[in-house]
């Protein structure tokens, strides 16, 4: 039997080998541009990943990239089955035109390619461009048509829900650099603005609040005694909390006292000059209770500095929701809200050695506090 081809019929095979090769790029590279997100693609883009740069380009007209894809493919095809009528004939040319395309031209390269998405894009990106010239009298107009039906592609931004799944996926899976700490963080920062002021910090008891005559939007404090009977300190003590609020006649919020602060000056720094408004600072007031929480936040940094990169100390963090019932909300509050379930286990990503060396902090601070426990019982033998 003579195996032997002709030049035409090699030509002919060379042709189908060619044509499969295509076929499985186009049927590759049409799960590769589309099987990564747009917002995807911008965010790896920030980040400086040149790939992702390639990909983008392209992906910027999504549906002239998209008919190039399919009317490449789709005549690859047609010219596939045409040149293996040629040279095989009925069943043999329809089982190897299907078979061939199935699995060589469908099967193996999108099996490949939504492995290695990106790379294969980027690198085969140039030749996509190539065919985007030959093919353009087709495929542009055909991507004018899908623009005005369905519009351009947009970036789909993930919703509150979603992305918060995703973050609590992350932090479960094993395999993900979010840990427990950082995962939990951020979604406690995420549920900052469905919190409403009514449901952080604590009521404000009557004897934290002191009213004193004013003048205009300043209390004046009566003159007083640094003494421990004196009734002013003694009123700003009774509230047995760090802050106090000096109201005016009428009950309107002024400044907050650091009570704790002025009595340690005013009863035990004695030979000090003593002024109780250095212990004084303006609150953030809210007076309309269905405020979120985040949006105390924001005015807290503006009090501070508008300067949205400052990561200085915010010195007043003292917040009164002044209404029915008036509350305070701290930043410790806040910080408790943002630590809210973080487990108290020491987490995987902390090494062994630092928590070896915490361990060694606290066995040095009890001997020495051992030590000078006996050095003050020798004295006192």
């Amino acid at each position: 039997m003579d195996f032997a081809l002709s030049n035409q019929e090699l030509y002919v095979w060379l042709g189908i080998l060619f044509c499969i090769s295509q076929s499985a790029m186009f049927s590759g590279l049409n799960l590769a541009f589309f099987s990564v997100s747009r917002l995807q693609l911008e965010m790896e883009v920030s980040h400086g990943d040149k790939t992702a740069a390639k990909i983008l380009k392209l992906r910027q007209d999504s549906n002239f990239l998209l008919t190039t894809i399919l009317w490449g493919n789709v005549g690859i095809n047609v010219l596939l089955a045409l040149l293996s009528d040629s040279v095989l004939t009925g069943a043999a040319s329809f089982l190897f035109s299907t078979g061939f395309i199935t699995i060589f031209g469908e099967i193996m390269p999108q099996a490949y390619f939504s492995r290695n998405a990106m790379r294969m894009a980027s690198v085969l990106s140039p030749v996509m461009r190539f065919y985007q010239i030959i093919l353009y009298p087709v495929s542009k107009p055909s991507a004018l048509l899908l623009d005005g039906w369905l519009g351009r592609e947009g970036v789909e931004y993930m919703r509150d829900n979603d992305l918060r799944k995703v973050i609590k996926q992350h932090v479960d899976a094993e395999e993900a650099e979010v840990d427990h700490v950082e995962g939990t963080g951020a979604l406690n920062f995420l549920a900052i603005d469905e919190v409403s002021v009514m449901q952080e910090g604590e009521l404000l008891e009557p004897e934290s609040i002191i009213q004193l005559p004013a003048k205009l939007d300043f209390p004046i404090v009566p003159e007083f005694v640094r003494n421990s009977s004196d009734e002013l300190l003694k009123k700003i003590n009774q509230s047995g909390h760090k802050w106090v609020v000096l109201a005016d006649e009428k009950n309107n919020p002024l400044l907050i006292l650091d009570a704790d602060g002025a009595l340690r000056a005013a009863l035990f720094d004695t030979d000090k000059p003593f002024d109780i408004y250095d212990f004084c600072h303006r609150p953030l007031i809210v007076r309309d209770e269905s405020l979120m929480l985040s949006e105390v936040l924001w005015h807290l940094k503006a009090q501070e500095t508008l300067d949205a990169h400052d990561d200085g100390t915010i010195d007043v963090d003292v917040v009164l929701v002044w209404g029915a019932k008036p509350r305070i909300i701290t930043g410790a509050d806040i910080l408790g809200r943002l630590l809210k379930g973080i487990s108290a286990v020491t987490p995987a990503s902390v090494s062994k050695n630092a928590v070896q060396g915490s361990t060694a902090v606290e066995v040095e601070i009890e001997t020495k506090a051992e030590q000078l426990t006996t050095t003050i019982n020798e004295h006192r033998a």
